[in-house]
């Protein structure tokens, strides 16, 4: 038997082939281009299976979603009675506030209201006064105000539309908030 010789057959021809471009792009591609290729493989390969943990995550938030949806499909009457009983709830409590006395206004007002004014309207509602009124003078405009400011009934009160006219007198509305509370 002959000796054992390693036999190496190359087709490509290294010496011819190196020199060409050519032959740089196979030999480029035949070493670094491997390496290209199992970096694309592996890439490949993890969005593959990627895919399975994306899959099971979307299929557990459809049913996680349709879960929700029935819970809150099977609890919209409740809902719906919670908010009747709340609206009928502020009704109630509007309807128990004490209502305003329209006695004890008169009352105030005849207090507070100097020797030379006038009321030509007045306005109540459940927690607002509106007022027009006339003042003959200066002097009775002034102390109207001053006894308007001071009364502890009265609060928030807005002075408004004061016009002077040389045959009645100064002509102004205002409205207030009925009840104690912070002056403006």
């Amino acid at each position: 038997m002959p000796a054992n010789r390693d036999i190496s057959i190359n087709l490509l021809g290294e010496s011819d082939m190196e020199h060409t471009p050519f032959g740089r792009i196979i030999g480029w591609a035949v070493t670094y281009g491997r390496y290209i290729m199992i970096g694309t493989e592996i890439v490949v390969l993890l969005a593959f299976i990627s895919r399975f943990s994306l899959d099971r995550k979307l299929t557990d938030l459809k049913e996680e979603i349709s879960e929700k949806q029935d819970i809150i499909t099977a609890n919209a009457s409740f809902e719906q009675d919670v908010r009747t009983l709340q609206n009928k709830l502020a009704t109630a409590k509007t309807l128990m506030n004490p209502l305003v006395n329209p006695f004890d206004i008169l009352t105030l007002f005849e207090r507070i209201t100097p020797q030379g004014v006038y009321m030509q309207s007045l306005e109540v509602t459940a927690s607002t006064l509106s007022v027009q009124a006339v003042a003959g003078s200066t002097n009775a405009f002034s102390q109207f105000l001053t006894n308007l400011e001071s009364s502890k009934q009265l609060s928030e009160i807005d002075i408004g539309n004061i016009n002077r006219d040389p045959l009645i007198g100064i002509q102004f509305t205002f409205t207030a908030r009925i009840g104690g509370g912070k002056k403006k």
